[in-house]
């Protein structure tokens, strides 16, 4: 499942930074210089990152050579080696400004709070502005209270002369609080950051700490955030308010909350799938309505959020409704999910069956897949329907991976809902089991990770566990790789230890760069995605990620996307494709190496997704929006430069008919 760790109501952030290639979205120049990799030295210092050696990168932040010290610093942010720390502080008093700039990023990337000391240091001694920004970021990402303190006390008199200390500023303040590191003097600076005579970029950063403040309380500063979206005119500031604006319930936010979800013709769709999550921060009865309206909205991307927001927090006392509405609903997204809301809130048996009753008959009536898949997983409303569920799920192994694996997710959700039935739990115990030993990674993956739930105490009814280990055993890597973490885990809850496998924990070694294939690639190199929808061009940043790039290049001569679709579609963040199986489990026989520089997820980003570190294969996604909060942990190999259009029409199950490298 190489999903982007979110959580909805996070999903759409904002900066303006830029990465090695600098050009907006749609930009048709893009151009940049010729290809670094044809420096061998180069090529050495990359295949050390990619293998991981920390001490053979080591003698190069000694080189005599400035291009390769910073190459090396900028290794050392893929690899993460704590070890690292003190080598690479030295090189914070490096006579280059563009290798200080890149040992400042590395030590960001280790997150561990050795490094504190000395970026400390090294911010009072520094004059470069652009290196002290860095640093500013790089302490946030340390992720400690002393830290965010000496970030919140630094005074600047000039917003506009010293733009850079302020972009340095807010970005510290908003990745100590991606480290859940947050205090009332931090959200204070927030919103001083926010003003209008801030630069642009800081208000864009300001507003992104903002909507990601999940656990800040903002009921007092409803003014200012009223004030700061009616002021703001930059679209990416303005969809980062719209959140944060829903963690301030406050009648005068809700109305204008509600203004922008109805403003179908003066506003961004992107706006108003935010205004749809925004409100779903208040009370049910106040918001009710107007989302149930949005349910059957012309933009696919806001009746589909709609549509879940009452999977999630529907009520008992309007299920009838839902039923009643999901039947005229003609997106079948939104369809499902409001069917499944209607099965799930309500309590009449009677009526549950009728509703069931609908899903499967529309279940065997579609010929979409996805559709069928939705449908499954909403039949988990009512654990009579386990049977069906069953059947079809295991029918479809290794047939219709998508419709399997939507299938155990909705015995993985029936499951939980009998946890304190214990007879019941030991038939859904049995199915587990089937699904763990079945040998399909997605069914696999599911059943373990509900194996460890603490509150259903599987070890007692499992008095013999040795299928966990023989279905590791039997894990086919790197394929099975999310299949193989999980598995790993949940052995290791069972044995009563420590999990030791994090979901950065990688068994296989990431493949060799194929230099030959890098170096012939163009940096401007393009290509067309040719979709059902239309037509989408990228560029390759094969100076940034050249194993990602040319490992995307590779996969497209080899005819390997053929007939792929876009299985992963969330409103207003990403869409995603690449996986051989269509449903988010399935990859290529090998894995490839995470390559983090110091680039920002912008809209139109182009980046890999991953089950953790070094578990990245074939499946890429491209963001509707900026995203930061995906930077330095998710490789971006590309920028669609032109067709984002299309991107934003793609709907889940859409396919991909060719390429063109151009």
């Amino acid at each position: 499942m190489k999903y982007l760790f979110i959580v909805f109501l996070c999903v759409v952030t904002v900066t303006c930074y830029k990465g090695s290639t600098q050009y907006e979205p749609g930009d048709k120049t893009g151009a940049v210089e010729g290809n670094i990799f044809q420096d061998k030295v180069l090529q050495q210092i990359y295949t050390l990152q990619n293998r991981r050696d920390a001490n053979g990168l080591t003698a190069y932040l000694k080189d005599t050579n400035p291009k390769y010290r910073k190459a090396a610093a900028l290794a050392f942010a893929s690899v993460q080696a704590v070890e690292a720390i003190k080598p690479l502080a030295k090189l914070l008093e490096d006579n280059q400004e563009a290798v200080r700039s890149a040992a400042a990023y590395a030590l960001g990337q280790v997150q561990n709070k050795a490094a504190l000391p000395f970026l400390k240091k090294a911010y009072d001694i520094e004059q470069s502005p652009t290196v002290k920004r860095n640093i500013l970021e790089a302490i946030g990402k340390c992720g400690t209270k002393e830290g965010l303190t000496f970030i919140i006390k630094l005074k600047f008199e000039s917003p506009q002369r010293q733009s850079f200390l302020l972009e340095g500023q807010a970005w510290g303040l908003y990745r100590s609080l991606l480290r859940n590191v947050i205090t009332p003097e931090g959200t204070a600076l927030a919103f001083r950051l926010l003003e209008q005579d801030m630069p642009d970029k800081v208000r864009f950063i300001a507003a992104n700490y903002l909507m990601r403040g999940v656990r800040l309380n903002l009921n007092s500063y409803h003014k200012q955030l009223l004030h700061a979206f009616t002021s703001e005119k930059n679209l990416y500031t303005r969809m980062a308010l719209v959140i944060a604006m829903g963690l301030a319930k406050h009648p005068d936010i809700l109305e204008q909350l509600k203004s922008i979800v109805t403003s179908e013709k003066d506003m961004d769709y992107r706006l108003r799938v935010n205004a749809v999550r925004a409100l779903g921060r208040f009370d049910y009865e106040s918001v009710k309505e107007i989302l149930l309206d949005m349910t059957a909205d012309s933009n696919v991307h806001v009746a589909v959020a709609a549509s879940e927001y009452f999977s999630s927090g529907g009520r008992q006392t309007d299920a009838d409704r839902y039923f009643d509405i999901a039947k005229q609903l003609t997106n079948w997204r939104s369809r499902a999910n409001m069917l499944g809301a209607a099965l799930q809130h309500n309590t009449d048996q009677e009526k549950q069956e009728t509703i069931s009753q609908w899903l499967i008959a529309g279940y065997h009536r579609s010929f979409n897949n996805y559709e069928k898949a939705y449908l499954l997983r909403a039949l988990a409303g009512d654990i009579h329907n386990s049977r069906f569920v069953e059947s079809e799920a295991f029918a479809n192994v290794g047939k219709e991976t998508v419709v399997s694996t939507y299938g155990m997710e909705s015995l993985v959700t029936m499951g939980r809902a009998v946890r304190e039935n214990r007879e019941k739990l030991k038939t859904f115990a049995g199915v587990y089991r089937r699904a763990i030993e079945s040998g399909d990674s997605s069914m696999i993956g599911l059943a373990a990770g509900i194996l460890r739930d603490p509150k259903m105490n599987f070890k007692e009814i499992y008095p013999d566990t040795g299928f966990l280990s023989e279905a590791l055993d039997n894990c086919q890597l790197p394929r099975d790789i999310e299949a193989w973490q999980e598995l790993k885990k949940t052995i290791d809850f069972f044995n009563g230890t420590a999990e030791k496998t994090a979901e950065s924990a990688s068994p296989t070694k990431n493949l060799p760069i194929d230099w030959e294939l890098v170096t012939s690639i163009s940096p401007n190199q393009r290509i067309r995605i040719k979709t059902t929808r239309g037509d989408i061009t990228i560029q390759l940043k094969i100076n940034d990620a050249p194993s990602s790039a040319a490992n995307f290049i590779r996969l497209v001569k080899q005819d390997f996307y053929k007939k792929s679709v876009f299985h992963r579609v969330v409103p207003n963040f990403v869409i995603q494709d690449g996986c051989p199986r269509g449903d988010g489990w399935g990859g290529p026989t090998f894995t490839i190496g995470s390559e983090f520089g110091p680039l920002y997820y912008e809209e139109g980003s182009v980046g890999m997704a991953s089950a953790g570190k070094d578990t990245e294969g074939s499946q890429w996604f491209i963001t509707h929006s900026p995203t930061p909060h995906l930077d330095g942990r998710y490789t971006i190999f590309a920028k669609v430069v032109d067709g984002m259009e299309i991107v934003h029409q793609i709907e889940v199950g859409d396919g991909i008919l060719g390429f063109d490298i151009l």
